[in-house]
């Protein structure tokens, strides 16, 4: 039988990008910021840079700076709980691609990264692009040419995208940017619950 082919975002799903970033600001800045700081209501462009808005951080720090030191290392970037575990027991029963927003010049850091926390070398990652690279791809879109058949993502747009492809998706986490999400709309907060959903899907 031919294994179905799933697709799987990186940042807050594999990879704990969000926290990465709080305690990176907290570091450079000398601020305390909680994780209920990253976890306010709000829509997902520009999640960020509001928080620091609120925090008086917006005019010394800005998401381009983050974005220059991820294209030379992430090691600072912690993997989600329980990603590893769940991804190794997908793989036995699913193909796995990686579809993330991420700029494209991040790669080679990235396949590091995957290399130090799953020992792999030859992932299948797909890198769309986003609003602050000028060029982006809809996941949808990519996801119905690969033949993909499920994508896990934190974002919302990028879920809906999906269904309107004809490919099922699952909105992974518990974060602010979960504004405005459909009842309809699969939700599954951590891997444990991912797993237990495709028992039965």
């Amino acid at each position: 039988m031919t294994k179905q082919l799933i697709a799987i975002d990186i940042d807050d799903v594999i990879a704990d990008s969000t926290e990465s970033i709080r305690q990176l600001v907290n570091s450079r800045f000398g601020v305390d910021l909680t994780e209920a700081h990253y976890s306010v209501r709000g829509q997902y462009s520009g999640y960020y840079t509001r928080i620091w808005q609120e925090h008086g951080l917006s005019d010394r720090f800005s998401y381009s700076d983050l974005e220059d030191e991820m294209v030379i290392d992430q090691s600072h970037v912690p993997i989600l709980e329980g990603a590893r575990e769940a991804i190794y027991k997908l793989s036995t029963d699913y193909h796995i691609v990686l579809i993330t927003s991420r700029d494209p010049n991040w790669e080679k850091a990235t396949r590091r990264w995957f290399k130090e926390h799953f020992g792999i070398d030859d992932l299948n990652i797909y890198f769309t692009g986003n609003y602050h690279t000028g060029v982006k791809k809809d996941k949808g879109e990519l996801c119905r040419e690969l033949g993909v058949s499920l994508l896990i993502d934190d974002n919302p747009d990028h879920c809906l995208s999906a269904l309107k492809h004809g490919v099922r998706a699952i909105l992974f986490g518990d974060y602010g940017w979960h504004v405005d999400v459909p009842q309809d709309l699969v939700r599954c907060r951590n891997w444990s619950m991912v797993l237990e959903y495709l028992k039965h899907a």
